[in-house]
């Protein structure tokens, strides 16, 4: 298959890899910024271009859309108007998505949905679903990692995640909503609770959010994400009627107490391989990709969707406007 991919950033050039990792060679590269272009070309070895309109549609087949996120409603128009597959990193706003509703053909629509493919949360999910702790009636959810670390190797108040429109506390409070729904089996009824900056970090955006969350089976949730945290987390409790199940990312553990015996297991997480400079396993998001290219070839059914992800989005929305 042929791609082309918009955005030649870090997620854009995490793409390549992933495609790389899947057999996929044919690729071409855009960005706006000539040293991304550039150095996407020295890097990788594929094709890159300083204009859009360089390349013909006729050129590909499938669109990986890796822009910041106030330019992907612009991409998801170019990707349909031309009847193009495509795949989207995760939003800040649902720009785009009236159009993706109305469109009726049958091309693969793909938002980011990484952490479904995260070890642990498959095995969360597994254990969760099997009713190892009884009925599940809340959770309290932790995810925070200082800002300047996300992208050690460029200066965080040049990059969209600290713009107040793109901020990196919307952006992940969005992320997360996707594979905590996929465990609880339910999406969020209502959001309340915070949204502000905190921190004397040089950047417009929001650096913590606090959220009160329902959900429309009845499971009860806190959350607090934030920009701020100096040792990234990401720490979760679900209590059960029968148990409780805990998860420190870091430790690659999960943790399962049971009522009845008093006893408490434990199992490990495999452990991945983080490309340099980073916190995030690969192997999540290569698996991510062979989902899109497998629903793209028919093989499968990609899964998550927009109508999904406009939930979340929502819940962010309301939580701004309660805040």
């Amino acid at each position: 298959m042929k791609f082309f991919i918009v955005g030649l950033g870090s997620m854009g050039k995490r793409r390549i890899r992933n495609l790389h990792a899947n057999g996929e060679k044919d690729i071409v590269g855009f960005d706006i910024r000539a040293d991304r272009n550039a150095e996407a070309k020295e890097k990788y070895g594929i094709r890159t271009l300083a204009r859009l309109a360089d390349i013909s549609p006729k050129e590909f087949e499938a669109l990986i859309i890796s822009t910041s996120p106030d330019a992907h409603g612009d991409y998801i128009r170019y990707a349909l108007k031309h009847k193009k597959h495509f795949f989207v990193e995760h939003p800040t706003s649902d720009d785009g998505y009236k159009e993706i509703f109305r469109n009726k053909d049958t091309t693969v629509k793909a938002p980011s949905c990484t952490f479904l493919f995260n070890p642990a949360v498959k095995m969360m999910k597994k254990v969760l679903h099997a009713g190892a702790i009884g009925k599940v009636l809340a959770f309290q959810y932790h995810m925070g990692q200082y800002l300047p670390d996300w992208h050690p190797f460029e200066d965080y108040r040049m990059v969209y995640f600290s713009k107040k429109k793109t901020g990196a506390c919307r952006e992940m409070f969005c992320f997360e909503l996707i594979w905590l729904n996929a465990l609880f089996g339910s999406r969020v009824k209502k959001a309340t609770g915070s949204i502000t900056k905190l921190s004397d970090l040089d950047m417009d955006a929001e650096d913590t959010v606090t959220a009160f969350v329902k959900y429309e089976n009845g499971v009860r949730g806190t959350l607090l994400i934030d920009v701020i945290a100096r040792k990234p987390f990401r720490t979760l409790r679900v209590l059960g009627s029968e148990g409780v199940l805990e998860w420190e990312r870091f430790d690659y553990a999960i943790k399962i107490f049971t009522a009845k015996d008093k006893k408490t297991r434990t199992l490990a997480v495999p452990k991945g391989n983080p490309e340099k400079g980073y916190v995030n396993e690969e192997e999540m998001y290569i698996e991510e990709m062979k989902a899109f290219l497998r629903a793209v070839k028919g093989k499968g059914k990609y899964p998550h969707s927009f109508k999904e992800n406009l939930t979340n989005v929502q819940a962010m929305q309301s939580l701004e406007k309660d805040a």
